[in-house]
């Protein structure tokens, strides 16, 4: 029976946690010159997915905002979720996943949970039950 000792333990999650770095990264650059179909006004548009500022689910469509459009969507919140895992997508709320690379300014509320403020003005409230899940994407664990 092996025995793992502190030292081999901390290099090991180390190692977990570079690895777990290096996929974000790679499926960032993916990401970096993907695009999407979208619909607006009966006509199909190219979207680049870096030009995506957020998803958000209402009233069972999903709809897709980039700097100063909306678009509407055929996929689902949770397929776009999944797609996009270990990218800079992530999901803030029970309808919406946000880019965090157009996050400008993040600012605590009084019960628990984050407004995030965009690049283009908008603000994003993040639910309590994911303020762990972004504080942990940008680095900021407590």
């Amino acid at each position: 029976m092996d025995i793992i000792d502190q030292g081999e333990e901390e290099l090991i999650l180390k190692v977990k946690s570079l690895d777990d770095d290096l996929l974000r990264l790679i499926n960032s650059m993916q990401v970096k010159d993907a695009f999407l179909w979208v619909n607006k006004d009966e006509q199909l548009h190219k979207i680049k997915l870096k030009d995506v500022y957020y998803f958000e689910a209402v009233e069972k469509k999903v709809f897709l905002y980039t700097k100063d459009e909306v678009f509407e969507i055929k996929e689902k919140l949770y397929q776009l979720e999944e797609k996009y895992k270990d990218t800079q997508y992530i999901r803030v709320s029970k309808s919406v996943i946000l880019n965090i690379e157009k996050i400008e300014l993040i600012s605590p509320t009084f019960n628990g949970r984050l407004i995030v403020k965009l690049k283009n003005d908008e603000k994003i409230s993040i639910s309590r039950n994911y303020v762990r899940n972004l504080k942990n994407q940008l680095g900021m664990e407590e």
